[in-house]
């Protein structure tokens, strides 16, 4: 028994810190994942908490697998993570039948699974730490001492430190669809033999006589017996999803409403972009580097590159706040959800050429017209 309480221990583990590392290095995403979590969930008073839960969502998570995995403490990291797991079990399991949420982001934006997919990776996590929960006292931890206490403080410290590093900066690896090195163009493009989305078109006619209402397939409708039946709506499910490419919705227009998505895509030199989902957010924080936004923005129109201001906000915010951009600032607006895919900074900074993503930067890291002519060369 003690090799499967080993194996169900170490499996576990890598599980957890699997899961944890990937959500830690992206707390923003786990906000935004959380976020959903809540609105569908009617829990809509906790969003403006979401951050702090995704800071202590993913330190458990990543610490009690490290626990788990080195065998530290490992009766309370059963206690824990069967905790764990008799609630998110049975949370997925709703999740996969309501399908409120189509993502669970359990691994963040590293593994995509559907939320059946989800649900049976938890049941079968739950018969793994019901193992290890049971048979925690016959085999506990090898470390004797201090050492445990010393292993425990250096994993919540890297756990908290990690995701920290990842908030203050970007995250060190980015699964996104947006990293740096993407063609943007390329990104949006479908190939010539995608799949498209099949749908089945169900027309409902209204019975004249009894008031029942029936769906008929496309090519059995009652269309001739207007006696006895009249058309009531017409119903298109989807049956197959279809190809959809990795950037789908990259759409921006100018404050006149004018759509000019190809105009940035098709451009060959550079293109400096400040990004800023909320405008407001975004402008009180990059205030302090007013100047080097004006330098950035006196290179750009010495050499014709253009300057532009990603934001989802509206045009009475955007309004208000404009003139604190630097002079040749383009504003434009988008959707707020592809803004803070793009970058998980508001503000964040982005330099584009040929429609490729050269760089990246968090706006506590704005870059210098040095660094920006040394990414044109």
């Amino acid at each position: 028994m003690k090799i499967i309480y080993i194996i169900s221990r170490i499996l576990t583990g890598i599980v957890f810190v699997f899961s944890g590392f990937v959500k830690a290095i992206d707390p923003v995403g786990t906000q935004i994942k959380l976020s959903d979590y809540f609105e569908a969930m009617g829990l809509a008073f906790l969003m403006p908490y979401a951050l702090i839960f995704s800071f202590l969502l993913n330190a458990a998570e990543l610490t009690v697998g490290l626990m788990l995995l080195f065998n530290v403490f490992s009766k309370f990291a059963s206690w824990v993570g069967l905790f764990f797991l008799l609630i998110f079990t049975p949370l997925t399991l709703w999740l996969a039948i309501a399908n409120p949420v189509t993502d669970c982001g359990c691994f963040g934006d590293a593994v995509k699974l559907t939320n059946w997919q989800t649900f049976g990776k938890n049941v079968i996590l739950l018969i793994l730490i019901l193992i290890i929960f049971f048979y925690r006292k016959k085999y506990g931890t090898n470390f004797d001492g201090k050492k445990p206490k010393i292993l425990f403080s250096a994993f919540v410290l890297f756990a908290f430190g990690f995701q920290f590093y990842n908030f203050y900066n970007l995250p060190v690896i980015d699964f996104r669809p947006f990293k740096e090195g993407t063609n943007i163009k390329e990104a949006v493009s479908f190939p010539p033999d995608a799949e498209k989305d099949v749908y089945e078109t169900v027309l409902y006619y209204k019975n004249l006589k009894t008031g029942e209402k029936k769906a008929f397939d496309i090519n059995n409708i009652p269309y001739e017996d207007t006696l006895n039946w009249a058309y009531d709506t017409t119903v298109n499910k989807l049956i197959k999803k279809g190809y959809e490419p990795p950037i789908h919705d990259f759409f921006l227009s100018n404050m006149n409403g004018r759509d000019i998505t190809n105009d940035i895509l098709n451009y060959k030199n550079i293109s400096c972009i400040l990004i800023m989902p909320d405008f407001e957010t975004g402008i009180n924080r990059i205030r302090r580097y007013k100047q080097e936004l004006a330098n950035i923005a006196f290179y750009t129109d010495y050499n014709h590159y253009p300057f532009y201001c990603f934001t989802s906000s509206g045009t009475r915010e955007i309004n208000q706040y404009k003139n604190s951009l630097p002079p040749y600032v383009q504003i434009l607006t988008g959707d707020k959800k592809m803004l803070k895919t793009f970058i998980r900074s508001n503000p964040g900074f982005v330099i584009l050429k040929d429609a490729v993503v050269l760089k990246k930067y968090h706006y506590l890291n704005i870059p210098t017209v040095n660094e920006i002519k040394k990414l044109n060369q």
